[in-house]
């Protein structure tokens, strides 16, 4: 709603505009006040969970999103266009299993929960009711015109999320 608000008042003003659409959002947060994205990074280096939900969905670097904006600004012919910023998917399992290969000794979520069970600790967490909808999907989507017009290769995801929680880990923040 927000892009197509956007949208509508460029063409009203007059105004040029790019969109930049970005995945779910990793890589090193700035400070310590962070957001869902690397809350989540937080939450699986911490170990609450001993399984999770088999959840999917893109991922890109916060500095390949920065990367994009900068791009779009300096290349006029991009005014009118719209971007995925994505660099690929991943299941929530395979977070705890790349983050568990750089910290072999936490405990981290590996394991994917079954939906039963999930449905019955959705009655006590809100995070995991949110999360229900989308269980045993896996969102894919394309970057290629963000690759080709812009000219971005994008970090890997297990880079992105490596690069998270690295800076969690030495501020310990998890």
């Amino acid at each position: 709603m927000a892009e197509r608000t956007a949208w509508e008042i460029a063409g009203r003003e007059g105004l040029a505009l790019t969109a930049i659409n970005p995945a779910f959002i990793l890589g090193p947060p700035l400070d310590s006040h962070f957001g869902t994205s690397i809350g989540l990074v937080r939450r699986v280096l911490k170990g609450r969970d001993p399984l999770v939900p088999r959840l999917g969905f893109p991922v890109v670097d916060v500095r390949d999103v920065a990367l994009a904006h900068l791009r779009a600004l300096a290349m006029p012919e991009t005014a009118g266009e719209r971007f995925i910023a994505a660099a690929g998917s991943l299941w929530l399992t395979d977070w705890g299993r790349i983050l568990k290969r750089r910290w072999p000794d936490r405990r981290m979520p590996t394991r994917a929960a079954p939906k039963p069970l999930l449905r019955l600790l959705a009655l006590f967490d809100r995070e995991i009711r949110a999360s229900l909808p989308g269980v045993g999907y896996r969102e894919e989507v394309s970057a290629d015109k963000a690759r080709s017009l812009l000219g971005i290769d994008f970090i890997t995801p297990d880079r992105a999320l490596v690069a998270a929680a690295e800076v969690l880990v030495a501020r310990g923040l998890a």
